[in-house]
């Protein structure tokens, strides 16, 4: 089985061009325009005979919101992974939360998280409910997920 790398962070980046380089796949959409990404993408990468696969992601959109409603359903540290499970299938947050599903389903699913910041801006508040949100990920019975931290600049 293929390594699969979920590419995560906030809106606008850089997401998509990392993944654009390390593919070398010049048709993969890149935009100073803020949501270019809307869905996930997955992209084989081959290297001799091994390969990997990169899942190129939307950033995400309400984090904070997202959080809030994963604290509301997990009251304890051991229900957090099925609280995303809910998260992903429930109708409500797909509507309501179509990027966060978006993104949380190939980690989900086993994907590594390459968590991607943008080095040449201050830290804020909003990274803080993401790597939250990722952190929780880690619970449950399913092997954690690794988190590899890059920051562009």
């Amino acid at each position: 089985m293929k390594p699969v790398f979920a590419v995560v962070g906030h809106p606008n980046k850089g997401k998509s061009s990392i993944v654009s380089t390390i593919a070398q796949n010049d048709n993969i959409a890149i935009s100073p325009r803020s949501g270019t990404t809307r869905d996930t993408q997955r992209y084989d990468i081959s290297i001799g005979t091994a390969g990997y696969t990169l899942v190129d992601t939307p950033g995400f959109q309400r984090p904070s919101r997202a959080l809030a409603w994963l604290q509301e359903h997990a009251p304890s540290a051991d229900r957090r992974h099925d609280a995303i499970r809910q998260f992903i299938a429930d109708p409500q947050c797909r509507q309501q939360f179509p990027e966060e599903v978006m993104l949380l389903k190939p980690i989900m699913e086993g994907a590594a998280i390459l968590y991607v910041v943008d080095g040449s801006r201050p830290y804020g508040t909003e990274y803080e409910a993401e790597m939250e949100i990722l952190r929780w990920n880690n619970s449950g019975d399913s092997i954690p997920n690794s988190i590899f931290s890059l920051a562009i600049s």
